[in-house]
């Protein structure tokens, strides 16, 4: 007899077959997962032990196994820097990485396999050696202040940073020198904003990822938001369904206030990193703060702007890697995955996640390269020059993907239970309330599918799940992970089902219209 979930995947099957113009090849559903890559430290083509553009188009299959229907880049324009957070032309790519034509040629392979690319857009600020801001240097030098200075800000007697070769001029630059602050007020840089957006789109850029949110104007929350909503509706204008998401390294009450942009998410940056709920709930197996916090942070990001989505992530360039956070134990690895990957909304994971990297310290060591293999080196990326740690996992991915208990192919299971259930996306969260501290339960509703999220983050105990208690009467396991999910229907079934440590469990409530009875 076939298996509930086998009989859903037929049903899922003859549907792309039988809708007027849909194949199987079309099967691909988004999963809201984004996948961030540091460029320059992911995948080399060249064999110059830098990252570039064709290696990354080489591992889309790599990619799309994960689940990931979009990648983030980070900034791929020339710069100085190896972490091109200072651009020196946003027309352009990096001759490191590779060439305009090489990104539409990666754009054409992404948009094959479903999957979009969001470019990162850093405009708080651009490079001392971008040409804007070295003519309008030479215009203050040479006595003319009616030119290119309007872009920049720049101030007499005294600032931040002095422009060379004057006297009495200084320029601001929150990042330091080497990054001098745009004047964001100025018609023509919005103007300029506007018109680099629009060229990305053009050459099949899907969405943008915005540097430094709250330093566009520091200190102001209420023009902070207002910039974002120009971005945002730029954005719109050239393509509706541009995705936007927002880097604010802030409290959550200044994360609620930006959403007023129209913003489609901002990083929940709160719920991060080693003091945020999800580490903190995976290395201690208490899993249920998880759904309780969560579950109103959406309602009050729902509560703000109804569309936006929260964009939940465990670690990302600038913070030390998860690994180090939760004790490099596989298991509360495992649990951190479940805990940020079936939550609502847009979910994000930093390239190296998913096998278990390590990085903390300086920012070079949070970036070292993708270890595509632990024996053969010439595989990988060279790391950053100044980094001072070397990697600590061992086992790289062509070690993982033969192993079925791997971390790689727990993330991979995890994407496709996302790929399974699409309401995990956009759909509105509420806890459930459990007495067990060790288990994440919530629901997910969203255009008539009611589903339960069941995640146990016990490393020894199961968790037992009272079915009628917990306002589970009716509904049915289609998606399990680490549990059987027979099994589980037929505890369902009698009102008492098990869950067994570091496992979970997706359920559909019997209202909903694509319910397929075990």
């Amino acid at each position: 007899m076939a298996s509930h979930r086998s009989w859903r995947w037929l049903i899922l099957l003859l549907t792309a077959v039988l809708l007027p113009g849909c194949g199987v090849a079309q099967e691909k559903r988004e999963t809201g997962i984004v996948y961030e890559i540091f460029v320059g430290s992911f995948a080399d083509s060249d064999g110059d032990g830098v990252g570039d553009l064709k290696g990354i188009e080489s591992k889309l299959d790599y990619i799309a196994s994960l689940g990931a229907d979009s990648i983030w880049l980070t900034p791929i324009h020339p710069s100085p820097s190896y972490h091109h957070y200072d651009v020196m032309d946003y027309y352009a790519v990096a001759p490191e990485f590779g060439t305009l034509e090489d990104f539409d040629a990666l754009a054409a392979a992404c948009a094959e396999k479903g999957i979009g690319i969001i470019l990162d857009l850093v405009v708080n600020h651009t490079s001392s050696e971008h040409p804007w801001f070295l003519s309008a240097c030479d215009d203050l030098k040479a006595g003319r202040t009616d030119g290119l200075q309007d872009d920049f800000i720049f101030s007499q007697s005294s600032g931040q940073h002095p422009v060379p070769g004057t006297e009495d001029w200084y320029y601001e630059g929150a990042f330091g020198s080497h990054m001098p602050d745009l004047n964001l007020d100025c018609p023509g840089v919005r103007q300029e904003i506007a018109s680099i957006i629009a060229f990305w789109q053009d050459h099949g850029v899907k969405g943008f990822r915005l540097d430094a949110t709250t330093s566009y104007y520091t200190g102001n929350t209420a023009r902070n938001t207002a910039f974002l909503q120009f971005i945002t509706e730029s954005a719109k204008a050239g393509d509706p369904d541009c995705y936007v998401v927002g880097e604010a390294w802030t409290n959550e009450n200044t994360i609620l206030e930006m959403y007023q942009s129209g913003i489609d998410s901002l990083f929940n940056f709160p719920a991060s990193a080693a003091e945020g709920v999800i580490v903190k709930a995976a290395s201690k197996g208490k899993g249920a703060n998880v759904a309780d916090k969560l579950a109103a942070w959406n309602e009050k990001i729902k509560a703000v702007s109804p569309a936006a989505l929260d964009a939940p992530f465990l670690s990302n360039h600038d913070q030390a890697r998860s690994r180090g956070m939760l004790g490099s134990n596989p298991k509360q690895m495992k649990a951190a995955a479940m805990l940020y990957l079936l939550l609502p909304g847009r979910p994000f994971v930093y390239y190296g996640e998913e096998i278990g990297m390590s990085g903390s310290g300086r920012d070079e060591n949070k970036r070292l390269p993708m270890l595509w293999s632990g024996a053969d080196e010439t595989q990988n990326c060279l790391p950053p020059a100044e980094a001072d740690q070397a990697q600590r996992l061992t086992d790289g991915v062509d070690a993982q993907e033969g192993d079925p208990d791997s971390l790689l192919n727990w993330y991979r299971q995890l994407g496709r239970i996302r790929e399974m259930n699409p309401a995990l996306i956009g759909g509105r969260m509420r806890a459930i309330e459990t007495d067990n501290a060790a288990l994440c339960a919530y629901t997910v509703a969203s255009d008539g599918v009611s589903l339960a999220v069941l995640i146990n983050t016990s490393l020894k105990e199961n968790a037992e799940i009272d079915a009628s208690a917990m306002g589970l009467a009716g509904y049915a396991c289609l998606d399990a992970l680490g549990a059987d999910a027979e099994a589980l229907n037929a505890g369902l079934r009698s009102g008492g089902a098990s869950l067994p440590p570091i496992a979970c469990a997706v359920l559909q409530g019997p209202e909903s219209p694509i319910l397929i009875a075990p």
